[in-house]
């Protein structure tokens, strides 16, 4: 096991070495103890939607959980257990956990997820691969209509359309609408800390968009 955690952060090495390799997945929900391990540092605690590159790799401890999509595959994993995950190109490579639980997320709902900021507020190769929502004078119509029909379909706990419609808003500059959704949604799931960092994120991301 050592040894393989060891080949696992060298790997991580490399790949964050490769400029063309840019960040894969979106980290989009954490529960219990989840790490990010980097070779040569302490492992450090892995946030909601923080980005993942090649090689990366998670550990989860005792009864942890991470939500995982992949930009290119727009395949949503959901891990759970004690064990660790090696980020791949289109999906994750579980040691030690049960196989994931799978969804292919439509092409849509991914793209706009992927813009989504990050703590560390950048949204290079991953999201710059995807195509944005396109424009035009009844753009805003049409992205409600598609979170309307998605929010129709998914789970009462699912908030993959709040972050698709959120992200959507924002790219649109509807910074209103954007705090008015986050407002709805804190008062809908109080205490939920993936809604709590998406407050943070979007008022700081807000904040400087209109600085500009």
């Amino acid at each position: 096991m050592i040894r393989r955690l060891l080949v696992l952060l060298l790997l991580g090495v490399v790949g964050h070495g490769k400029a063309a390799s840019g960040d894969l997945a979106l980290v989009t929900a954490v529960t219990g103890s989840v790490s990010r391990l980097v070779a040569g540092n302490a492992p450090r605690a892995l946030e909601p939607f923080a980005r993942l590159r090649q090689g990366d790799v998670l550990r989860l401890d005792g009864k942890a959980g991470v939500r995982l999509i992949f930009f290119d595959s727009r395949r949503q994993e959901s891990w759970q257990g004690e064990g660790h995950i090696e980020i791949g190109g289109a999906q994750g490579k579980g040691s030690g956990l049960a196989e994931p639980q799978v969804s292919v997320l439509p092409e849509q709902m991914a793209r706009q997820i992927a813009k989504t900021p990050s703590p560390d507020n950048q949204q290079r190769a991953g999201a710059g691969r995807l195509r944005s929502i396109e424009m035009g004078d009844n753009s805003l119509a049409k992205l409600d209509s598609e979170y309307s029909r998605l929010r129709k379909d998914a789970a009462a706990d699912d908030i993959n359309p709040e972050i698709f419609l959120l992200a959507g808003l924002f790219e649109m500059r509807e910074f209103d609408r954007v705090e008015q959704t986050l407002r709805d949604l804190g008062d809908s799931r109080p205490g939920n800390m993936e809604v709590a960092v998406l407050k943070s994120l979007y008022k700081k991301a807000i904040a400087q968009k209109q600085q500009r």
